[in-house]
């Protein structure tokens, strides 16, 4: 008897486990933001910088001076956009340092996502997704 009353336990338990996971489904598939695949897929969407100068501007920040990567194809009109200016929380004892030199050495393009109303900067390189994000000081 004992042995029946557990073969029902464990077919309810799984019967409801399945029936979850069926429900839920959606959630289980990669979407944006939840593999590599699907990175990459966002950061399509994401305008594109190079690193084109670091420079101390007063202890414990730098600016930053990112050049804007030309869009479109070959009969859109190749005007350049200005360059951003960020002056940003950053040591040069941190990794964030090292990797925006890097960046700028190899001229590596990353794509930016500034939120707006926020003082967070989101790069990520697209040749090895290596992210990085800054804190841009406020002014004033």
């Amino acid at each position: 008897m004992a042995n029946i009353v557990a073969l029902v336990v464990v077919v309810v338990v799984a019967w409801t486990v399945v029936s979850a996971v069926r429900r839920n489904r959606r959630g289980l598939v990669a979407e944006r933001g939840t593999s590599i695949g699907a990175d990459l897929g966002a950061l399509s969407d994401q305008p594109l910088v190079r690193v084109r100068a670091l420079s101390e501007a007063e202890p414990g920040h730098y600016m930053l001076i990112l050049t804007p990567e030309p869009t479109g194809g070959e009969d859109t009109d190749h005007e350049t956009s200005p360059d951003l200016e960020l002056l940003v929380n950053l040591r040069d004892d941190e990794f964030g340092f090292g990797l925006l030199q890097e960046w700028q050495r190899s001229q590596a393009p990353l794509a930016i996502v500034m939120p707006p109303e926020s003082r967070i900067v989101r790069l990520r390189s697209i040749d090895d997704l290596q992210p990085l994000t800054l804190s841009r000081v406020t002014k004033g």
